[in-house]
């Protein structure tokens, strides 16, 4: 694993400004974010999957949610590929991210557990408005549906038409 490069924005300084620094990585500043979920999740001890993280974290983009971790805030997460059954009969190899039982146990004895509780706090808050946040993208797909897109029409079409 690369050596995670400081990300001079996020160095402490005056109060509130930076992320909190515990052993061994630091913790996002804003806890409502699906960056402080995965960490926090990770810190729970919780082993996660893309697909895990769909309905747990609500994000499709694990992957980079990590990369951000491990590059932006210098946690070490380790990665295994485990085997999973697919619908369409094919077995595919999946990403599986942790921490270590050391490293928790470290970020836990440096205060962890409560920034862990805010989050927790900040994310169940942010679901309340899943609802509104629902119609409002349906709203915006209908009017995005119903305006023009020149120069798009019939780019699969055989004859040019709407589809």
């Amino acid at each position: 694993m690369k050596t995670p490069t400081p990300n001079p924005k996020d160095e402490a300084g005056a109060p509130g400004m930076g992320a909190e620094i515990v052993a061994p990585g630091r913790l996002p500043i804003k806890r409502a974010t699906v960056t402080a979920e995965v960490l926090t999740r990770l810190l729970a001890g919780e082993r996660l999957a893309g697909l895990d993280a769909v309905s747990s974290a609500s994000t499709t983009r694990l992957a980079a949610v990590i990369h951000y971790l491990t590059t932006e805030y210098g946690w070490p997460v380790e990665r295994t590929d485990k085997a999973a059954g697919c619908r369409d009969g094919r077995v595919a190899w999946v990403s599986v991210y942790f921490l270590a039982p050391d490293v928790i146990a470290a970020a836990m004895t440096a205060g962890a557990a409560a920034w862990c509780a805010e989050v927790r706090a900040a994310r169940l808050l942010l679901r309340t408005k899943a609802a509104q946040a629902k119609r409002t993208a349906e709203r915006a797909n209908t009017a995005r549906r119903s305006r023009p897109h020149p120069g798009q029409w019939g780019l699969f079409e055989s004859e040019g038409g709407q589809p």
